[in-house]
């Protein structure tokens, strides 16, 4: 009798909390594409999805339609999807939304042709660029790229890696063996340069290192303008622009190096990292040139100033991040990005396929507090998190690639497109709740 009772209690606690928190989206559409049977275990094909800049609003009916690109193998689709007009805009005359799923457009046409096709590749990463020459660039399993123009199914330039002689037998065999993409590639600012790496090219038994190339993205995208060796690495997982010259990497010795293209190959600096296991990710933030965030295999982040890091090493003293925070069980940070409409804004990616959403105003808030006033770093981190993105299909047994397999969307803030290593394809707004100490209602409560 007493567990019925307070089985009952419980039931009504869970309906009181249902009905103040109606979602835990804001907003969540799912797809399974019919592309994802072509294969046989289509779990192992490394995957990526990156946002498209179109955008359709009808206000009369409360919508708008936008699109992702995602890959299978060496094609790749162009996905449309619905969403309420009032994730974009504030315009308080909006129309209640008229329309069924997010999806419901390409589900109905039940099948879906490759927007494009980069044969015989397997494409892990996409970038949309939206430049004069292409819309796309995009990197393969071996660094391999191409270039890709709207209405033109192939190619309009590539460049072409390929494994040969040159590539150390380790490296191969790592690369077999391992769910995890070792190559990477970035685009500056200005859209004129693009840098690559390729894994390690071996010059003889004690002399293995991998390659950054300076690719030309503007005259003639695709050609090489230098290549820079980075010694005793075997591949360079994160390059990231910082600027139209300044760029960052991080390689598989756990070390982070600030490059120059105007300079002569060598880092400007170097900070390695050998507390909290090897660094699997790294990103630096759009809108605060000196800041970025490494991930580790142990599920530790660290958010780091460069301005620091260039005052220790001018002191030779060891870099000191401005925080730690932690992914639950020891996740591995194989991916992070920061937000591109705020400033605070992050999510990372697990190797479990989890993403976790941080918001580092608290941190900022504690910068300024008064010493009585600081938090520590548990409930630091409690404050940080915001919400976590797990979908039950994301779950895995085995350590599936999840890099580049997450984006923010460019133009609608908040709006994360994933997909899922069995290539379900979401998109959803997380409902982060209400702020502590406020009665003002969230965009969730305004809409219910």
């Amino acid at each position: 009798m007493v567990n019925e009772k307070i089985n009952k209690i419980r039931n009504e606690e869970f309906k009181i909390w249902k009905k103040a928190v109606p979602s835990l989206y804001q907003h969540i559409s799912t797809f399974k594409p019919p592309y994802t049977t072509l294969f046989e275990s289509v779990e192992k094909f490394p995957k990526a999805v990156a946002f498209t800049h179109k955008i359709a609003p009808n206000k009369e009916a409360g919508t708008l339609v936008a699109s992702l690109l995602c890959s299978q193998g060496g094609d790749i689709y162009e996905v449309e999807f619905q969403l309420p007009l009032g994730l974009y805009s504030t315009d308080d005359d909006l129309k209640d939304p008229k329309y069924g799923t997010a999806f419901a457009s390409v589900a109905s046409v039940g099948k879906l042709e490759p927007k494009w096709t980069y044969q015989g590749q397997t494409v892990t990463k996409i970038e949309y660029v939206g430049g004069s020459h292409a819309d796309a660039v995009v990197m393969t399993a071996n660094g391999s790229l191409a270039w890709f123009k709207e209405d033109c199914k192939v190619p309009v330039f590539v460049m072409e890696e390929l494994v040969g002689v040159s590539t150390s037998f380790s490296q191969i065999h790592n690369q077999e063996r391992s769910h995890n993409v070792k190559t990477d590639f970035a685009v500056s600012e200005d859209v004129e340069t693009l840098v690559k790496s390729q894994p390690s090219m071996a010059a003889g038994q004690t002399d293995e290192h991998s390659l950054l190339k300076v690719v030309d993205n503007a005259q003639s995208p695709g050609q090489l303008v230098r290549s820079i060796p980075i010694s005793n690495t075997s591949f360079t997982q994160v390059i990231r622009f910082l600027d139209n010259h300044l760029f960052c990497t991080c390689s598989d010795d756990s070390t982070v190096r600030f490059y120059d293209l105007r300079g002569n190959g060598e880092p400007l600096w170097s900070m390695a990292d050998p507390h909290d296991g090897k660094l699997l990710s790294l990103d630096v933030s759009p809108m605060i040139e000196s800041l970025f965030m490494t991930g580790s295999e142990t599920g530790v982040l660290k958010l780091w100033d460069l301005r620091t890091i260039i005052a220790c090493l001018e002191n030779k003293e060891e870099p000191i991040e401005i925080a730690k925070l932690f992914h639950s069980a020891a996740d591995p940070v194989v991916d992070v990005k920061f937000g591109i409409s705020s400033p605070t804004e992050i999510l990372s990616v697990g190797g479990s396929g989890n993403v976790y959403h941080w918001d580092l105003e608290p941190l900022f808030s504690q910068e300024t507090a008064e010493s009585d006033e600081l938090i520590d770093a548990e409930e630091l981190q409690q404050q940080c998190l915001k919400f976590i993105h797990s979908g039950g299909g994301r779950r895995q047994t085995d350590f599936y690639n999840q890099r580049e397999t997450v984006a923010w969307h460019p133009l609608i803030s908040g709006l994360v497109g994933c997909v899922d290593p069995d290539g379900l394809l979401t998109v959803y707004k997380g409902f982060h709740g209400k702020e502590d100490n406020s009665d003002a209602p969230s965009e969730i409560e305004a809409e219910v």
